[in-house]
């Protein structure tokens, strides 16, 4: 029942996934068999979920809005990892480039809210207890990285430069940055990547369990393009402005998309 249920909710909609499932509940509560004998008389449950999918063009037209919705995170995620995403970047975040980023964001988040509202998909009470964990390290994510811009902005008594530092590799001999600094940078790179396959796995959620996973989904996207924004600005190399006064300038940037995020969390969570 549990592989049935999984596969209704994937490739059927929302509404006649759980009527498929009540119907088979009642074939396999009365009278109770083994499995061996539910696979003999019923068949896989893969299998019959397939043969139930009519018209075809309705799967097909959620797989193509699930592959949209993926590539919305997966792409701005990867942008800034590894020699081979760089094109991607200067896409999506570069200054003075396309700055993809935050179109694909809000063209994932409005797509994930579109459909799942108008799907009507299952939302059960109360809120499940892993959701409300992803969006509490979400926020800690996207708050501590406007802190960091913060402290940019206003490093007077250079905070940031507090510490050891740590050779850059590649670079000139001799070529040191601060460790906090040297740390943050990197994670502002490696965890877009990382939470950017979580996403799609919570949109999988979203379809097959409760479609308020798509909260998650949203605020990751939201913490994304603040982490990549933020690396954007670290690696311009526009001089006419000094560092802490185009961050002060993109703080509120930041501070809108955080905003725009947590609305579009809230409205999901609905």
């Amino acid at each position: 029942m549990t592989r049935l249920e999984y596969a209704a909710r994937w490739r059927l909609p929302p509404q006649e996934a759980e009527d498929v499932i009540a119907d088979y509940r009642d074939i396999v509560a009365d009278p109770p068999r083994s499995e061996d004998q539910l696979r003999r008389e019923v068949g896989d449950p893969v299998e019959v979920i397939k043969l139930l999918v009519a018209p075809p063009k309705v799967y097909r037209t959620w797989l193509a809005v699930f592959a949209v919705m993926a590539a919305c995170v997966l792409i701005p995620g990867h942008s800034g990892f590894g020699w081979f995403s760089w094109p991607f970047y200067r896409l999506c975040f570069e200054q003075g480039g396309l700055h993809l980023g935050p179109v694909l964001a809000v063209l994932g988040g409005g797509l994930a809210l579109f459909w799942f509202r108008r799907q009507k998909g299952e939302a059960k009470a109360p809120v499940p207890k892993g959701l409300i964990a992803a969006l509490a390290a979400l926020l800690v994510w996207i708050g501590l990285v406007l802190l960091f811009d913060w402290a940019i902005c206003y490093d007077l008594n250079g905070l940031l430069a507090l510490g050891p530092r740590v050779q850059i590799w590649p670079g000139p001999v001799g070529e040191t940055e601060p460790l906090l600094t040297y740390f943050s940078s990197w994670a502002l790179i490696l965890l877009p990547f990382f939470a950017s396959f979580l996403a799609v796995y919570w949109l999988v959620r979203a379809r097959t369990r409760d479609r308020r996973w798509t909260a998650a989904y949203i605020l990751t996207l939201a913490a994304i393009l603040v982490s990549l924004e933020t690396i954007a600005q670290m690696t311009s190399m526009d001089i006419s402005v000094s560092v802490d006064a185009a961050f002060r300038v993109n703080l509120i940037k930041y501070a809108v998309i955080t905003a725009v995020g947590a609305v579009g969390t809230g409205v999901a969570l609905r």
